[in-house]
């Protein structure tokens, strides 16, 4: 049988990694609905205004192909609302929730789908790894987000960490572009006191490094950027040591 499924995004910010990120799942959906917000869904508000424009994020969303959908929203100031309205535009029998700063490598998408497809799950959660300030180190997590959703089902599954991740960019940014997050967090009330300066501004990277996390939840390692999914190979941050 052939499987119908339709990709969501939240959206606010995040170009530097937008058009990667629905590149990589692309040839894997049959339409995909990126639902901008021009306020922060994210939990905290603020009154600095985004890093991007809509038109900007807009020009690259729709770069990636005629299966793009944009949707304007300004109804929501909580994420699990803007995502609930997302996922109420998909139609079919998988729903795959991608975010601005996450790349698929296409195998194990593929794999994911048809585990989340013969499953009975209302969703499936999977494990991400997270480089760290560049494309040459990296944070294991040990988080796993639902990132799939089948209509119909119920329950959760979890996707096997040895068959497969996704890659989670969201701390391999500019800084300016992390100040920003911080200040529309839902989790800002809980960032360590001197994160800034004792976590994220140090370089070479200093262990325990998790905003809002202690004991060891992300400890940077070296890694070998070849191993990330090769359309990242043309990336500006390909080469950054660290991204400035």
């Amino acid at each position: 049988m052939t499987m119908r499924i339709e990709g969501m995004m939240v959206l606010h910010y995040g170009l530097d990694y937008l058009p990667y990120a629905i590149k990589s799942v692309y040839d894997h959906v049959d339409r995909f609905h990126v639902v901008y917000s021009p306020h922060p869904s994210h939990g905290s508000r603020t009154n600095t205004p985004p890093p991007e424009t809509r038109s900007e994020l807009h020009a690259a969303a729709m770069s990636a192909g005629p299966k793009v959908v944009w949707h304007d929203v300004d109804a929501f100031w909580e994420e699990g609302q803007h995502r609930d309205y997302a996922r109420s535009l998909c139609k079919g029998d998988l729903v795959l929730v991608v975010d601005a700063d996450e790349v698929w490598d296409g195998a194990v998408l593929e794999d994911l789908l048809r585990f989340a497809y013969d499953g009975a799950q209302w969703e499936t959660r999977v494990t991400c790894k997270t480089p760290w300030r560049s494309f040459s180190w990296l944070c294991e997590d040990p988080m796993q987000p639902a990132r799939v959703y089948k209509p119909g089902g119920t329950g959760y599954a979890a996707y096997p960490m040895d068959r497969g991740w996704f890659w989670h960019f969201g701390y391999a940014v500019r800084t300016e572009i992390m100040a920003y997050k911080w200040l529309i967090h839902g989790h800002r009330v809980e960032l360590m006191p001197n994160w800034f300066e004792e976590k994220w501004e140090p370089w070479p990277p200093v262990d325990d490094v998790h905003p809002t996390c202690r004991d060891n939840t992300w400890d940077p390692v070296p890694f070998d950027k070849e191993r990330l999914p090769a359309l990242m190979r043309g990336h500006p941050f390909w080469d950054m040591e660290p991204i400035t």
